[in-house]
């Protein structure tokens, strides 16, 4: 059983299409969209009610649209926090056909995971003269007390030993099932411990060690943040699995998604053990929602990636290639992707090349 939240913006029509083609392409799921988001915070004063969090708690995948205001984005702070997912898997591939800014990007077929439970991410933020009060020897590294900075805010960066094994055993075991296809089999970590060597350190050497212990058949390297970016640009088919945290992840994952063809290809999934949900990597983008021309691709791969995790691996590879060859056939893509195309009729076409697949 799979539950599908659409939630705002172009989020319920991408995801319309994208179970419209699940269903009619035959595939073994029933699908269920129960309330949420602004209309269940009419009708049951809630945005995620406790019938659709029940449905969630026991569905074998769940697909999410959209967040774009406070009542969807309670939705999504359900679906990722409370819910405990700690791993975003984030793919960064290129399909032959879609619009790159890169002159070269053929090849490009890398995953981010993004660490989800810890960094800057859910924010920890206050008053300065509240963390002046709180901790008041606190100096920085040119030992200027925090009070000195007069009036602000601050943000609390959380990093625990805990939070980082998981995160790091979860992407070394992409890495492992990814070198059993034919991929790298490595591990990049991205950090900027350089500037923050206490919390930033901590991830890279914690990260360090879980790779050596456990997985020592797998390569391990480690870059900074900024060069980082630099290098998924510059040299996209060098990456296999990229490892960051909270922040950088949200970041890297969307310059990523960019240099394949855009935000609106790009796809997710957020774990915990026994439990994951999935979502497109863009936003409700309100300036064409409703106008019928917002690319589903994002929301058709993230079904792919929930269709695996659902034990119904064909039907997530052929829905993959099906997609895969739409781009490859060049005639039926969306508007972003230089095409005419409407949802739809982009919809359709998958659906085509899904049945005769």
């Amino acid at each position: 059983m799979i539950v599908a939240l659409g939630g705002e913006g172009i989020g319920p029509e991408v995801i319309d299409v994208t179970c419209e083609v699940m269903v009619k392409g035959g595939m073994p799921v029933e699908i269920l969209t129960p309330p949420h988001g602004e209309p269940a915070m009419k009708s049951h004063g809630h945005p995620i009610p406790d019938e659709t969090k029940r449905l969630c708690e026991g569905a074998d995948g769940v697909l999410f649209g959209a967040a774009g205001g406070p009542s969807t984005s309670a939705v999504v702070g359900w679906l990722r926090w409370e819910k405990g997912t700690y791993a975003s898997v984030r793919p960064v591939k290129h399909y032959p056909g879609a619009s790159s800014p890169l002159a070269h990007p053929a090849g490009i077929d890398y995953v981010i995971v993004r660490e989800l439970s810890e960094g800057l991410y859910p924010g920890r933020e206050g008053e300065l003269a509240d963390l002046a009060r709180a901790m008041p020897d606190l100096k920085d590294k040119f030992s200027r007390h925090v009070a000195e900075y007069g009036t602000g805010r601050f943000a609390v960066k959380i990093v625990t030993r805990t939070g980082v094994e998981r995160a790091a055993r979860f992407a070394c075991d992409v890495a492992r099932k990814r070198k059993t296809r034919g991929s790298q089999g490595k591990l990049t970590c991205i950090t900027k411990s350089n500037v923050m060597p206490s919390s930033d350190g901590l991830f890279q050497q914690i990260v360090a060690e879980v790779v050596k212990r456990e997985y020592p058949e797998l390569t391990h390297e480690h870059f900074h943040v900024d060069d980082g970016a630099r290098r998924l640009v510059r040299f996209p088919r060098q990456m296999d699995v990229v490892l960051t945290m909270n922040l950088y992840g949200d970041i890297l994952s969307d310059l990523g998604a960019e240099t394949a063809g855009g935000l609106g290809m790009a796809p997710s999934g957020c774990y915990r053990e026994g439990w994951a949900y999935f979502e497109s990597v863009h936003g409700s983008a309100p300036d064409i929602a409703g106008r019928g021309i917002a690319n589903p691709t994002g929301a058709m791969l993230s079904a792919a990636m929930m269709l695996d995790h659902m034990k119904l691996e064909s039907e997530g590879t052929r829905l993959e290639a099906a997609v895969a060859r739409v781009y490859r056939d060049g005639k039926t893509l969306t508007t972003d992707q230089g095409g005419k195309a409407s949802t739809t009729e982009f919809g359709r076409a998958v659906l085509e090349a899904y049945r005769n697949s």
